[in-house]
């Protein structure tokens, strides 16, 4: 059995959910395997881990046919590999996905890591804004449908990653092409779309939880009311995740029904796992 250690960035809760599910199935197969949130990781915590492991996983949220700025980031922290060990990217999205694993896989074998499986993992949609009305998310049965629909494919994975087995996805022509086309625009539509975050001061509570939960700490209170910086990540998390739909991405958001939230991957989900490492 070989030692597997699996790092995740999820901002509303899909990629957690495809993360623990893969975590699952790995400890089923005997395989001691440890699951980790990179926003409570040091860079020695991962140096020592990556160290002692056999076997990586990667998973994030596809933002444009990449991965969002927090796993950017870690990955560039990322340690060379010392032992040759292998690695896993998966990447959920509720759209086209390009060849997101597959790119993201480019970084690691770049640092001697050998790139053994990418897949994609179409999850419930959580992206419904005035500007961008893709199909609205449910937070209903048809939300565990989905789950029930995306596990034998997280049952594959596991069945792969435990053999050895190679399967790569992505790396194609219309893969590639897809995917550079959407990393061109993915950097301006963040930066546009984050200066669209603000709070409606009539609803607010001032519970402080988007400032609690934000990624990035971009979010802070001053002059009575919560205000945004300049490094959203756009993962939607204050947004989807504020108990009173406060904050606003557009005016056209003040509408619950016209554009829902999404409130996370079934009813076990809770946002403090995210941010908290507890495996």
């Amino acid at each position: 059995m070989k030692k597997i250690i699996i790092y995740y960035f999820s901002g509303t809760g899909n990629t957690w959910w495809i993360a623990n599910a893969l975590y699952l199935q790995l400890k089923g197969l005997k395989h001691p395997v440890e699951c980790y949130s990179i926003e409570k990781l040091s860079t020695e915590d991962v140096i020592k881990q990556v160290n002692e492991a056999e076997h990586i996983v990667l998973g994030f949220p596809v933002y444009g046919s990449t991965a969002p700025r927090p796993m950017l980031d870690f990955i560039q922290q990322f340690p060379n590999a010392t032992n040759n060990q292998l690695i896993s990217i998966f990447a959920t999205h509720a759209m086209a996905s390009g060849d997101s694993a597959y790119y993201i896989g480019s970084f690691f074998t770049r640092k001697g890591y050998e790139l053994n499986q990418t897949e994609h993992f179409v999850m419930m949609n959580n992206f419904h804004l005035p500007k961008f009305r893709f199909y609205k998310p449910k937070n209903d049965y048809r939300l565990d449908l989905r789950l029930q629909k995306v596990l034998p494919k997280v049952e594959r994975l596991a069945e792969e990653i435990s053999n050895n087995q190679k399967h790569i996805i992505g790396n194609n022509l219309f893969g590639h092409l897809l995917g550079g086309l959407q990393r061109k625009h993915i950097d301006k539509t963040i930066n546009k779309l984050g200066n669209e975050f603000k709070v409606d001061s009539k609803q607010c509570i001032k519970c402080g939880r988007c400032e609690r939960i934000c990624p990035t700490h971009n979010i802070s209170m001053r002059q009575g009311t919560y205000q945004f910086g300049n490094k959203c990540a756009l993962c939607l998390r204050c947004y989807s995740q504020c108990p009173v739909s406060a904050i606003l991405i557009g005016e056209g958001t003040k509408n619950k029904t016209k554009y829902p939230r999404y409130k996370g991957p079934g009813e076990d989900f809770n946002i403090n796992i995210l941010i908290e490492n507890i495996k």
